[in-house]
């Protein structure tokens, strides 16, 4: 929620006519891959889109509501390097920054997501899945960033938290080899299990990676 009470909801969608407000970044529905069954059973046969959704106070208006993705497969977990526990298909998160902007963590094939020209990873890594993290305005009628985070294994985000100044940190899973991680982070290698955590810090411009380090053992930590 924001400082005036209005709730913020992030999640996925198949439906070509999910409810999308006038002036929202983007009122269509890109479509993708047929997902059926890859979410416990969930059917998602024309491919899948993230939303974003802000209600009034009361819960009796949209405020604001959008579409976001691209042609690939957007909002699912798909790879089985980064499926293991319940529910890790459709992970992601939603927050917002002290300017009252949204910020949204996810997973992503699409190599048209919007909005990542100007970010520090513009390009989906290779023909796989990357995380994705996107700053959107507050009535959700632009997107201000958005940025890939992987490489050329599959990658996935699950959390964000905001601190102070802005800046986001941003955790999930990857199994990449080449994960990007900062000199003297606390683990800057991939220790080829299954897959490893990661902890990223992220400019609040979305243009850089502060800090960035790997958390796991060779067997296998998420």
């Amino acid at each position: 929620v924001d400082a005036s009470n209005n709730l913020y909801i992030y999640g996925t969608t198949s439906s070509d006519d999910f409810p999308t407000t006038t002036g929202a970044a983007d009122r269509t529905f890109n479509g993708g891959p047929d997902e059926n069954g890859v979410s416990f059973g969930v059917p998602y046969p024309d491919g899948a889109d993230i939303f974003v959704t802000k209600l009034n106070s009361s819960g009796n208006a949209l405020v604001g509501s959008t579409y976001l993705g691209g042609t690939g497969t957007d909002g699912l977990n798909i790879s089985n390097a980064t499926t293991y526990n319940y529910a890790d298909e459709a992970r992601g998160e939603i927050n917002l920054d002290k300017n009252g902007n949204v910020i949204i963590v996810s997973a992503t094939t699409s190599d048209d997501f919007p909005g990542t020209s100007n970010a520090f990873q513009q390009n989906l890594s290779g023909n796989t899945q990357d995380g994705i993290v996107s700053k959107l305005n507050s009535n959700l009628t632009s997107v201000i960033w958005s940025s890939y985070l992987g490489n050329t294994g599959s990658d996935a985000c699950y959390g964000v938290a905001v601190a102070s100044d802005n800046t986001l940190y941003v955790c999930g899973g990857t199994n990449s080899t080449q994960f990007p991680t900062h000199n003297g982070a606390f683990q800057q290698n991939y220790n080829a299990g299954r897959a490893d955590g990661f902890l990223t810090h992220i400019s609040a411009a979305g243009t850089s990676i502060l800090h960035s380090t790997l958390f796991g053992c060779l067997i296998f930590v998420l």
